[in-house]
């Protein structure tokens, strides 16, 4: 893919670099993990004790921590100013698990307290399933939702969303309602009223048809979208999809090789190269991508998975199991969820193996509540484990449960 040249270790002042600039552009939660990784990079290397560059790194750290979490609270603030409790408060627990300030915290204690007192209820479920119809959904609850879709991208990104009107929002409330006619309808409107300017509408308008069976008519948007707006992620994934679907590797290919350089080392666009080279049945290709990508940009999860999953189809099992247990390793010791597809496949693997552990069985039992429409497998395995290390009681009891589990399922 013509890539690999670019892929060498970075040092840990071009990380920092990168951080720093991550900053200025107030991508601080990017920032956080590239000084984090700068740090690392930095004690990896014969200049660790060096004086000031430990300090300097840890100290930048700590306070992109403290802004990130200070973004945090404000946005925890408009959420409940929105009656969304329940975002707010994940994001007050974000919030709180990010910063050590004193001043912070007592903040955070004082937005909890008043959601507490308040005890606001707000069905989100019911609204983004209700009709979109004026007379069932307020103009106040559509704007609060509006704001909340909107509360994850760049600024200046949701200025531009914002600007393009009335007609725009309701048409993007349609499509992450799951009404896709509706939104195909109302988007090709503002698409229309812009003429030849191109817009986020004609992005949004793509998804609504891609959703909606339109195929050509979202591939035509995608490619005008592209060439104005070259750095949208978004839409690289989404015509990579269509592409992938039809079995054209090929033009993905093109496609993510004439994207802006800089956005050509990202997460994101490593991973659809490297699922490009795994549609294609290049698996060797994929595996050594992947293994590089790593190497160049530090421990990525993203890339860990795709990994792990292309290692599974070139039937490399050994390697495919170090690969979860890595990633396992790394949510623990950061305190992170374990994805419930990692999960799932680690367990089976280990499973398959032979394995049956108290902590293979920690895995099923987390599984049969992440994943309730596959109960039955994971209580079968759970009977199976328990009989292994013999406890024949236990391991009938979770037998029954197993069969209740595929009765109700079936029901």
């Amino acid at each position: 893919m013509g890539l690999f040249n670019f892929l060498k270790p970075k040092s840990f002042e071009d990380i920092e670099a990168k951080a720093d600039r991550l900053v200025q552009s107030n991508d601080l939660g990017l920032a956080k993990l590239e000084y984090e990784k700068a740090l690392e990079r930095l004690l990896s290397t014969s200049v660790a004790a060096a004086s000031g560059h430990q300090d300097r790194i840890e100290e930048k750290i700590e306070s992109t921590r403290d802004t990130l979490a200070q973004q945090h609270l404000d946005m925890a603030r408009d959420l409940v100013a929105a009656n969304c409790p329940t975002e707010a408060a994940e994001l007050l627990r974000l919030a709180r698990e990010l910063s050590h300030s004193t001043h912070l915290h007592q903040d955070i204690d004082v937005l909890e307290k008043r959601i507490e007192s308040e005890n606001h209820v707000f069905d989100q479920k019911a609204f983004i399933t209700a009709s979109a119809d004026p007379e069932t959904v307020h103009p106040e609850d559509e704007d609060g939702y509006f704001h909340i879709l909107l509360s994850t991208m760049p600024e200046e990104v949701q200025a531009d969303y914002r600007a393009l009107g009335e007609l725009f929002q309701r048409g993007y409330l349609a499509l992450n309602r799951g009404e896709f006619a509706l939104a195909a309808a109302l988007l090709s409107q503002v698409v229309n009223e812009h003429g030849e300017q191109i817009t986020y509408a004609h992005l949004e308008l793509a998804s609504a048809q891609l959703n909606a069976g339109q195929t050509d008519a979202a591939v035509d948007l995608l490619q005008a979208f592209i060439e104005a707006y070259p750095q949208s992620v978004q839409a690289y994934e989404s015509l990579c999809e269509i592409y992938w679907e039809r079995g054209d590797t090929d033009r993905a290919d093109r496609l993510l090789q004439a994207c802006p350089d800089a956005l050509k080392l990202s997460v994101p666009i490593l991973g659809l190269m490297g699922e490009t080279l795994y549609r294609s049945g290049k698996f060797p290709e994929a595996i050594d991508f992947y293994i590089k990508s790593i190497e160049y940009l530090g421990w990525q999860e993203p890339i860990a998975i795709a990994l792990a999953g292309t290692h599974e189809a070139a039937g490399q099992l050994d390697e495919a199991l170090e690969v979860y247990r890595e990633i396992d390793n790394n949510c623990k010791s950061c305190h992170q969820r374990l994805d419930p597809h990692v999960r799932h496949r680690y367990a089976e693997l280990l499973y398959a193996r032979g394995e049956r552990s108290g902590e293979l069985l920690d895995n099923y039992f987390a599984l049969c509540s992440e994943n309730p429409k596959d109960q039955e497998r994971y209580y079968r395995r759970i009977s199976d484990i328990y009989e292994g290390q013999g406890y024949p009681d236990e391991a009938r009891r979770y037998r029954v449960i197993a069969k209740q589990a595929g009765c109700k399922r079936d029901a």
